[in-house]
């Protein structure tokens, strides 16, 4: 004769899909004649209910594809956040091509008046008014503008590089902002300054908004959280 103990323990056995040490027909008679064990039984249904297990049509008890239904509710927020991120990354390279664009054209600007400023003669002489010193500032300006230009290009295509340029464009956007505060207070500041300093300020906030579409907004948290950590 069985007892309690060991239909229960057959009961448990059921409920989470194993082989039981007792046939079904045994304990379906213990437990039509033993209230006791039909409300253990009852519990434990109701226990394994709450924990997301479902009865399948043989009457065992099998935990469902727990994947699947993570999955099931994961995947449509992902696919949502990754398309975000996809046109968000799209977007943000065209802003790059654009900076890019206008660092060339302000590039080629200042080497047409870098050229206007050493006139040569005929005969190969430069003239008497020429400002050299001034030219060759500007062909060195000029080539720093083709220079970002070309890494502007450069992380359109391959934007994982794009934290190698980031640091640089804003340390030039600092420099740069002080210096016009500067000339601002002076009363000596021009339109040309004000202008390389939203370029600058372009340029940096679509790089920056590059880095996030393609490392994920997510990491922000991570480098927050690793700075205001404590040493162990």
């Amino acid at each position: 004769m069985v007892d309690h103990d060991q239909v229960q323990a057959a009961l448990s056995a059921r409920l989470d899909g194993e082989p039981i040490p007792l046939d079904d027909d045994v304990v379906d008679a213990h437990l039509a004649g033993c209230a006791q064990c039909r409300q253990f039984q009852e519990e434990a249904v109701a226990l394994s209910r709450r924990l997301r297990f479902v009865e399948p049509a043989g009457g065992g008890m099998t935990p469902p594809d727990l994947a699947e239904m993570i999955l099931a509710g994961v995947e449509p927020e992902w696919r949502r956040t990754a398309n975000a991120r996809m046109v968000g990354l799209a977007l943000s390279r065209i802003l790059l091509v654009i900076a890019g664009v206008l660092w060339v054209i302000w590039g080629m600007q200042l080497l047409g008046d870098a050229g206007g400023l050493t006139p040569v003669s005929n005969d190969g002489v430069v003239a008497p008014d020429s400002d050299p010193r001034t030219a060759s500032l500007l062909v060195d300006a000029a080539a720093f503008r083709f220079s970002l230009a070309l890494g502007l290009f450069t992380i359109a295509w391959k934007p994982r590089l794009v934290s190698g340029l980031v640091t640089v464009v804003a340390a030039l956007w600092t420099f740069m902002f002080g210096f016009v505060v500067r000339d601002l207070v002076l009363d000596t500041v021009s339109g040309s300054q004000f202008l390389g300093l939203g370029l600058l300020l372009f340029t940096a906030v679509g790089m920056v908004w590059t880095w996030l579409n393609h490392h994920g907004y997510v990491t922000l948290g991570t480098i927050w959280r690793e700075l205001g950590a404590k040493p162990v």
